[in-house]
């Protein structure tokens, strides 16, 4: 029987953290070098502009969001599977996917993850809270409006689980049903 839980995944490495303040701390002393030389003053600044502006990427994709997976029922009993992300106190929807619509559920390595290619058609997103992790979870879905690869990082109990409530959902699913 399918039950309505939520999981946080946790960053599996600081790689994000580390570069984020070598980064913020390259621009700092790039920025402030621009000010002090005779010669190339806008060059330098422009690779700690540069520099900076990858800190905050970093810090806006990787650091500052927490995200979620959820096991929920939408208003007509149909379980989903969605990814919400938290930044201070917004709550965002990111993905919201029938669980019968997924069509695979594939355990991934660095080297595998880095290697495959997405279909043609297909749209590709990526919900992970580490950069560049070891292991993650390529859940391919195939619904009404669209075919994606949705990349998620979590543990292998999760992936299991995630495994046997959509071998339910798909057997209660019925086209004329819904």
């Amino acid at each position: 029987m399918i039950k309505e839980f939520s999981v946080k995944p946790k960053p599996s490495n600081n790689k994000a953290r580390s570069v984020f303040i070598f980064c913020m701390m390259a621009a700092f002393v790039l920025i402030t070098l621009s000010t002090l030389i005779p010669l190339y003053k806008g060059i330098v600044s422009l690779i700690g502009i540069l520099l900076l502006s990858v800190a905050l990427m970093l810090y806006a994709k990787y650091i500052a969001p927490i995200y979620f997976y959820d096991i929920t029922f939408d208003s007509e009993g149909i379980p989903l599977f969605v990814v919400r992300q938290q930044t201070g106190k917004r709550y965002t929807t990111l993905c919201r996917i029938a669980l019968h619509e997924i069509v695979k559920i594939e355990k991934q390595s660095r080297e595998e993850r880095r290697a495959h290619k997405t279909p043609y058609g297909m749209k590709k997103y990526s919900y992970l809270p580490t950069l560049d992790p070891t292991e993650i979870y390529r859940l391919t879905t195939s619904g009404r409006y669209e075919r994606a690869e949705i990349l998620i990082e979590s543990s292998d109990g999760f992936a299991d689980l995630l495994v046997s409530y959509v071998a339910e959902a798909l057997n209660n699913y019925s086209e004329d049903q819904y």
